[in-house]
């Protein structure tokens, strides 16, 4: 009995300080709890402001790299650039030089092309003065015109010698091809009706209306000279009618001056 009054009266201030230590320790631990939340508030604050902090110069850092690749692409395109326009600069000085050396050539051309032109007028005129006689009115009138357009101020240095060029390349075709036409002769003093038929210029006949009389130009004494009607009459007729169109072509006779070997 004695041990347990005693227990009993131990047992009751060990009581009545748990009760008061853990009031109190309820109390202490309240106030340390509300503090470690602070902190721990105020930490997690501050880092969420350093994550922000960190974003902001990530994406800042991001921003200026790709403006810093932009302007690289940039940069090498221009230098890319840059080189092919001094090529295309070179180049171009190297035509200037040579377009320079041409205008001198040119100034002296120019000088000397109307001394060419009315020497090669004047030589295109003499050839048809001691070519076959056809078509003479119309090869002098274009002679004519020629002259005509180098006489005149408003015409081109380049538009007068391309009208020489088309006198000769006229003339010249001349010498490729054949045709027929109808002219008229003086022939023994009578002024005839002939049909003439030209050969290139290797050979130039003429035949009258009736038949009655064939010829051809002869260059060697620069007339025109009567052929034998019996031989020539039908030939001449056929070569005309042939190359009129109104016979199939064929083989025809002609009367041709031989050329001689030179000397």
């Amino acid at each position: 009995m004695k041990n347990r009054r005693l227990y009993s009266k131990v047992l009751l201030p060990l009581a009545s300080l748990l009760v008061i230590g853990a009031a109190q320790a309820q109390d202490v631990d309240t106030s340390d709890i509300e503090r470690a939340q602070s902190v721990v508030g105020e930490t997690n604050r501050e880092a969420a402001e350093s994550q922000n902090r960190i974003n902001r110069l990530s994406n800042s850092s991001s921003s200026l790299f790709e403006e810093f690749k932009v302007e690289s692409d940039n940069l090498e395109a221009l230098l890319v650039l840059n080189a092919n326009w001094r090529r295309q600069i070179a180049i171009q000085e190297q035509e200037l030089e040579t377009i320079a050396e041409s205008i001198g050539e040119v100034r002296n051309v120019t000088q000397e092309l109307p001394l060419l032109m009315n020497r090669m007028i004047a030589s295109i005129e003499q050839f048809i003065e001691l070519d076959f006689p056809f078509h003479l009115d119309q090869r002098r009138a274009r002679i004519q015109f020629v002259r005509d357009a180098i006489d005149n101020p408003n015409v081109s240095t380049a538009e007068r010698f391309r009208q020489i060029l088309v006198l000769y390349q006229t003339e010249n075709s001349y010498g490729r091809t054949h045709e027929t036409y109808s002219t008229s002769l003086e022939l023994d003093g009578v002024q005839r009706d002939v049909d003439m038929m030209r050969v290139g210029r290797i050979s130039l006949t003429f035949q009258t209306k009736d038949r009655s009389m064939t010829g051809a130009w002869n260059p060697e004494t620069r007339q025109w000279q009567t052929l034998d009607p019996a031989e020539y009459r039908n030939a001449v007729r056929d070569a005309i009618n042939v190359s009129s169109g109104m016979i199939a072509p064929e083989i025809f006779e002609l009367p041709i001056v031989a050329p001689e070997l030179a000397q």
